[in-house]
């Protein structure tokens, strides 16, 4: 009598690089500790979906994710054009300097879920991906946006579509996009959000100028297609 050999499930794309980043699925056994909140800005916008449309990409970098409502869109949004990629969340989960404004009447301090001086936005997060079934379509990247883009450099992976939604002052923007550009695959897309902010738009001016491609403006997102040489 044979005995019955069970075959592993095929990794995603998405838990590969996970275990090549961090040696593990940091998603084993993991359930939720928050309810879901997908508390979020311009996270389904269409920009979005029709800068996957034009790059079909492998991998997304999404950067500046808060509690990652516009990673659970793109990688929705994979999912139904039938492509098996990943969405790379780049974040500190630390919140920007404007929510740590407790005196703004919105009450956006609160949404940092303060324990003992340090916000819980990181667990928030994964406690959406997990929510909404997302483990094998997302990897998370607890790190700054310099720092993200150095360590995807050196891995030599190179993503076919980036998301900037992380600062709103003139020279981190343009920092955030050189870095990334760099990266980019040839003929991938990068796309910004806040451009009603002054900062966010002269970055984004400033550096389609200084590569010399046409900005595409679908306020409040905007878009640079890279050439494919």
């Amino acid at each position: 009598m044979n005995a019955t050999v069970e075959t592993p499930l095929r990794q995603s794309r998405a838990q590969r690089l996970t275990e090549r980043l961090y040696g593990e699925d940091i998603f084993a056994g993991y359930e939720p500790e928050l309810p879901l909140d997908l508390q979020g800005w311009n996270s389904h916008h269409p920009a979005l979906a029709e800068a996957l449309v034009a790059a079909r990409p492998r991998y997304v970098v999404d950067v500046g994710v808060w509690k990652g409502a516009s990673v659970a869109f793109l990688a929705t949004q994979m999912a139904q054009l039938g492509l098996r990629g990943a969405v790379i969340a780049v974040d500190t989960f630390l919140g920007s300097p404007e929510h740590w404004n407790r005196n703004r009447p919105d009450g956006i301090y609160a949404s940092l879920r303060m324990d003992r001086g340090q916000p819980m936005l990181y667990r928030q997060f994964l406690s959406n991906v997990a929510h909404l079934g997302l483990q094998a379509s997302v990897v998370p990247m607890v790190q700054t946006s310099e720092n993200a883009a150095m360590i995807l450099g050196r891995m030599k992976l190179n993503p076919e579509m980036v998301h900037i939604d992380a600062a709103h002052e003139y020279e981190p923007v343009l920092r955030d996009a050189r870095r990334f550009w760099e990266i980019l695959a040839p003929g991938g897309v990068l796309v910004g959000d806040d451009w009603s902010w002054p900062g966010v738009a002269r970055a984004a001016q400033d550096f389609a100028a200084e590569i010399g491609q046409e900005l595409a403006i679908s306020g409040p997102k905007w878009t640079l297609r890279k050439p494919l040489t």
